[in-house]
């Protein structure tokens, strides 16, 4: 590296152009009056004093009282750590320029996969923030760590949010206060991110021969998504957290149905709270009413025990309402009065013996 870049580089690390010169002209000569290095460089005799304190102060140089002040540098240990760290924070700045730069909105792109693995995990955080119903996370302990306080403030904001943990049974996994649910999946998986049921994020953490990421912009892909981690990561796994101050709430109907299946067969009556859309209209919509009946398959009875299969297909609920009987259906319902999004369970009534 010559000298004129050198220079550069130094002012880079927060030296002015004359603190360079004098630093580099007592690199050069070693110990020496003050008055040497004026001469040796660009500064004057009249401001090389205050430049050699200067440098001292911001410990490059030390100074020695003899016969005339003399100035020497200091080993450059700490010199070359701000070196390194400007270099550091350079290589980093330049890559977030380009992260971002690369890194597409969701909401303009049905589908981007990125080459740098940690965007996923940062827009994930982005569309966590900006999130309205509901959050399903897939997540290393490591990752959970990292997104939780985006995670504690949609949870505050009344975002219902169930996580997959993986935990090989070593893992401390934190509460959370507010989060819905949270459950330990044992084996090893991918990073996984459902937003509001229409972006949905992926990162492979494990036999992956090159880094990639995946971001979604389709509630129709989303889907997919969500029904692996509904059946993958979620449903035979122990649960290891629950909000016990929230009334039982559900973010999906193959939830609700497979926990309540045996109750419906009771004749216990249940009372709903269904926030969602109306089909025909797109328009938001919060409905209660009384279960009145629960069908798969089409016009199937929900059977005392479904399996998960059961439930795969089209799974309707019957409200009655203030307004008469009102249909239900899941995440994409194209034949029901209402595309449910979240269920709560606002009263459960048992049949007198």
């Amino acid at each position: 590296m010559d000298t004129k870049t050198l220079r550069r580089a130094l002012e880079d690390a927060g030296l002015t152009g004359q603190q360079a010169d004098a630093y580099l002209a007592l690199l050069e000569s070693g110990p020496a009056p003050v008055v040497e290095i004026a001469q040796r460089s660009s500064v004057s005799s009249s401001r090389i004093y205050d430049i050699v304190r200067s440098l001292e102060e911001k410990e490059f140089v030390e100074t020695l009282e003899r016969d005339r002040l003399h100035a020497r540098p200091r080993e450059p240990v700490d010199v070359l750590n701000r070196l390194r760290q400007k270099s550091e924070m350079f290589a980093d700045a330049a890559g977030e320029i380009e992260d971002r730069w690369e890194r597409p909105d969701p909401r303009e792109s049905r589908i981007s996969v990125l080459k740098r693995a940690e965007t996923v995990l940062r827009s994930a955080a982005d569309a966590i923030a900006e999130s309205n119903v509901s959050v399903a996370l897939a997540v290393t302990p490591a990752q959970l760590e990292e997104l939780r306080p985006t995670i504690e403030t949609a949870a505050g904001n009344g975002v219902l949010i169930q996580i997959a943990v993986y935990d090989d049974g070593t893992a401390d996994i934190p509460e959370i206060e507010g989060v819905l649910e949270i459950r330990s999946c044992p084996l090893p998986g991918p990073f996984l991110g459902i937003v509001d049921r229409r972006y949905a994020f992926f990162e492979p953490n494990v036999r992956s021969d090159r880094a990639y990421g995946i971001m979604i912009g389709d509630e129709i892909l989303s889907f997919i998504m969500h029904w692996y981690f509904w059946t993958c990561l979620w449903v035979r796994n122990e649960r290891v957290q629950f909000d016990r101050a929230q009334p039982p709430t559900y973010v999906s109907i193959e939830g609700f149905v497979h926990d309540a299946a045996s109750l419906l067969h009771d004749d216990v009556t249940m009372t709903l709270q269904v926030l969602g859309r109306r089909i025909e209209t797109g328009d938001r919509v919060d409905i209660r009413g009384n279960l009145v009946r629960a069908t798969c398959g089409g016009h199937r009875e929900i059977p005392q025990h479904p399996s998960y299969a059961d439930l795969a297909g089209q799974v309707t609920l019957f409200l009655e309402t203030e307004d008469g009987i009102v249909s239900v259906g899941a995440w994409g319902a194209s034949f029901e009065d209402i595309e449910a999004e979240t269920i709560r369970v606002d009263g459960i009534d048992f049949p007198e013996l």
